[in-house]
């Protein structure tokens, strides 16, 4: 399983990140980070517990701006944000992305009824494609009227995984996506991650889990002390 990377001339990056900075307090996270992801391809990045990934990661999906350098998202980009649609992002604590008032089911579909009105599937049409990517991630015999409270840890982050695979967005990101997971669910994670890049979403995959990033990654990328490198073969 790997992601079929698409050269420069093929399509622009789904994001580029130049020397970016990020400060907390007297420390510093990240210290001049440079990423490109291209659509189709799969950047792995490891590093210990603290080396600054979920920070990239937030700054990647435009939620913390950088306190140095750049971050762009193409044609979309406006006052250093994504267009709205383009990045999906899944985080270690799914739980608290997850609306406690919507079942799972709507949660998942969420991204299809934020379309505009003339690309909006209808309402059946929208729940019949939640409940397939349900079922893609491991959880097609949960009640899709469930609500995130009743649900594990790990069930709750296959449920922001279903969200981010049906946004079809063009730059996914996901934080440690496997750590909750058994092998089984953990491989089926992974082979999601590999069929999204291989309709040409650009994918940025954090994990402290060595294995798994090199079972689908294109590349992988090592932060360390907040300083991002290419990681040893």
């Amino acid at each position: 399983m790997r992601g079929v990377r698409v050269s420069d001339e093929a399509a622009s990056p789904a994001v580029r990140a130049f020397g970016v900075r990020r400060v907390q307090g007297r420390r510093e996270i990240l210290c001049g980070a440079d990423l490109v992801a291209a659509p189709g391809e799969i950047v792995g990045v490891t590093g210990p517990s603290g080396s600054g990934k979920s920070t990239l990661l937030r700054v990647l999906a435009g939620l913390e701006a950088p306190d140095g350098g750049t971050v762009d998202w193409g044609p979309g980009t406006r006052r250093g944000r994504p267009a709205p649609g383009a990045v999906a992002a899944v985080f270690q604590d799914a739980a608290g992305s997850l609306d406690p008032h919507w079942s799972i089911a709507r949660t998942t579909a969420e991204p299809l009824a934020l379309r505009p009105r003339a690309t909006r599937p209808g309402r059946a049409d929208r729940r019949a494609a939640a409940l397939a990517a349900l079922a893609d991630v491991g959880l097609g015999h949960i009640d899709p009227d469930t609500r995130p409270a009743r649900l594990s840890g790990g069930q709750c982050q296959r449920v922001a995984l279903a969200r981010a695979f049906l946004a079809t967005p063009g730059l996914l990101l996901a934080d440690e996506p496997t750590s909750a997971l058994d092998a089984s669910a953990a491989a089926a994670v992974l082979r999601l991650l590999d069929r999204a890049a291989g309709s040409g979403t650009a994918v940025v995959l954090v994990s402290h889990d060595r294995d798994a990033v090199a079972a689908v990654a294109t590349r992988t990328l090592r932060l360390d002390g907040g300083i991002l490198t290419d990681a040893e073969p």
